[in-house]
């Protein structure tokens, strides 16, 4: 589908935008579902529940090192083998609510480089979650929604959003680890974030991902892990759905070894199949990776993952052929202070492409995320993101590159334990000189009010 020059020419990128340290969300990023268009930070006021939108080249599960050969105490769990997550069924109240109502203003409701359309909007969103933790298991789940009604939006008027996530660990045994990380969700707008997903408005669609891990400890230095990632993406509309609704597999295998008593060194094969539901554009792509785990303290980590993907692509008009190019993916975060993080992500590889009749496009994706609390009421979030997208397929389409800027900042005040104030802001621009019916930019601003008890 793509030539090696043009491959090595888009690496190349990649190489550049980690020297210059490119910001983008993390690979664990918070993705808010049950708010209204973005810029999208709801999720964070029910309970903070990490889902995770990248199939498994892009996210990984958790990783066996961090529960110690012999320990009773699962991933995060406090050192004398007590949960963090609190009593669970055993408190007084294991079920936390969240209400918001939202008022804010889009001034690029289809996202259109011409003739936009605007409008202010009222949000309205509810949500559950509930945590349980024992020394060998911690579970988060939670379940919201949200309605939001456009004043002079052409055409519908509403839009509907829901999600359901459930993260677990359980320590199997003192070496075998088994972990769930799961998100499902009906979405309206455009999500950026997730690999291979549409950065434009297109309509509604369901969104799932789904990742399965066992980690096994051979030995002190030692182990491994098998993972499997199910990620599907269906569109309401059905001729958007034809051509781009597909499925999304992902089995991985690594190796891994204790080298140094805070490094390991990781050795790790993925094979990832994508079936179209109709287009002809599935796809067989194979990872080789080599990469390393490293933990500079309790709060200060580093895991990066480099080598060679191999991909076996079929399309209508180009026919089969094989892409051969370079993969890599890096992910550092850091807690800074107790209720304050800062996550930095990059990923180079092929995902789908979102457009008809093209299998994939080469991607560079790069940002960061910081959450801070100035006080014990007042706390702020900024995320800033770029990804750089590379088309080019035989007999279909001219090649070109297309660049994507996102940047969102929000804020939040709390009043009492149940009451606070929040306010946001987002912008996001398409950037295609040589595809200008694909640019535009997008405004969305929101205040709005909480109550969680």
């Amino acid at each position: 589908m793509v030539s090696r020059n043009a491959a090595s020419r888009f690496a190349a990128l990649a190489v550049l935008g980690y020297a210059l340290g490119f910001v983008a969300s993390p690979a664990r990023a918070q993705v808010s579902f049950y708010s209204a268009p973005p810029p999208a930070d709801f999720g964070g006021g029910l309970g903070n529940v990490t889902a995770i939108p990248y199939s498994l080249s892009e996210a990984e599960a958790p990783a066996p090192e961090d529960i110690p050969a012999g320990s009773s105490a699962p991933a995060g769990g406090s050192s004398d083998g007590k949960s963090s997550l609190g009593a669970g069924l055993f408190s007084k109240l294991p079920i936390d609510f969240t209400f918001a109502v939202r008022e804010g203003y889009d001034d690029n409701l289809f996202t259109t480089k011409n003739n936009t359309d605007s409008s202010f909007y009222t949000n309205w969103a509810a949500g559950a979650y509930y945590t349980f933790g024992t020394p060998r298991l911690q579970l988060q789940t939670s379940l919201g929604g949200g309605i939001t009604y456009y004043y002079t939006r052409p055409g519908d008027k509403v839009d509907f959003n829901g999600n359901y996530s459930l993260n677990a660990v359980y320590l199997a045994t003192p070496r075998l680890t088994l972990s769930i990380n799961s998100t499902t969700a009906y979405l309206s707008q455009p999500d950026t974030n997730i690999v291979g997903g549409t950065n434009r408005q297109d309509g509604d669609y369901m969104y799932s991902n789904t990742i399965l891990s066992g980690s096994y400890q051979w030995s002190q230095k030692f182990s491994t892990t098998t993972t499997y990632n199910f990620n599907v993406i269906y569109y309401m509309d059905n001729n958007l759905n034809q051509n781009q609704g597909r499925i999304d597999q992902t089995f991985g295998q690594s190796a891994n070894w204790l080298l140094l008593p805070k490094t390991t060194v990781v050795a790790e094969y993925r094979a990832n199949p994508v079936t179209y539901f109709d287009a002809d554009l599935n796809v067989f792509n194979n990872f080789f990776l080599v990469g390393f785990d490293q933990v500079f303290n309790p709060r200060f980590k580093w895991n990066a993952r480099a080598g060679l993907q191999v991909g076996f692509d079929q399309n209508p008009d180009d026919g089969d052929s094989v892409y051969v190019g370079p993969y890599g993916e890096s992910t550092l975060t850091y807690q800074f202070a107790k209720s304050s993080s800062i996550s930095w992500m990059m990923r180079y590889g092929t995902e789908a492409s979102g457009l008809n009749d093209v299998t994939q496009r080469q991607t560079f994706r790069t940002g960061l995320s910081v959450a801070h609390a100035f006080t014990r009421r007042i706390t702020m979030t900024l995320g800033v993101n770029y990804q750089a997208n590379y088309y080019d397929q035989n007999n279909v389409i001219s090649s070109y590159y297309e660049n994507i800027f996102d940047v969102a900042v929000g804020a939040s005040y709390q009043i009492n334990r149940h009451w606070s104030f929040s306010a946001g802001y987002q912008f996001t621009a398409d950037i295609a000189p040589d595809a200008e019916y694909r640019e535009y930019t997008r405004n969305v601003v929101y205040v709005g009010a909480n109550l969680a008890f």
